[in-house]
């Protein structure tokens, strides 16, 4: 019999420089996935600030690459589209192919996703911790 492998959801809710919850987050996210677990991340409020693309913190984490190296080594990554949208973040519609909305601001790395994404994270996930608070 085959063992599922172990997923950790993590959620995160404050903007990727405004404290290190966003910096946690990649550490423990790039640690599970070398341990062998399945990682889902959902970025929600100011934490959708995390995907802009062109980043470039001299003094900080940087977490947009942390967040490129996560799903380079198969974690998953989504946004929410309202937040998305409300921050600038969504400039065409959903593109049904790809099953994400579209941004040129975003890293590829994110899909900008519904909030059932979060919803469907949870219903499967084996743990889950969020970062920050709305």
């Amino acid at each position: 019999m085959v063992e599922k492998k172990k997923t950790l959801g993590l959620m995160l809710f404050t903007s990727p420089y405004g404290s290190q919850d966003a910096d946690h987050m990649c550490r423990i996210a790039l640690a599970a996935l070398k341990k062998g677990y399945g990682v889902e991340i959902f970025l929600y409020g100011d934490g959708v600030h995390a995907q802009l693309k062109g980043q470039d913190p001299q003094c900080f984490y940087n977490v947009g690459e942390a967040l490129e190296k996560i799903v380079e080594l198969g974690g998953v990554i989504k946004s929410c589209v309202r937040c998305s949208q409300a921050r600038g973040y969504v400039d065409g519609g959903y593109n049904e192919k790809e099953d994400r909305y579209e941004s040129s601001k975003a890293l590829d790395a994110v899909r900008i996703y519904s909030l059932y994404g979060f919803i469907d994270m949870i219903k499967h996930d084996d743990k889950l911790i969020t970062f920050g608070s709305s």
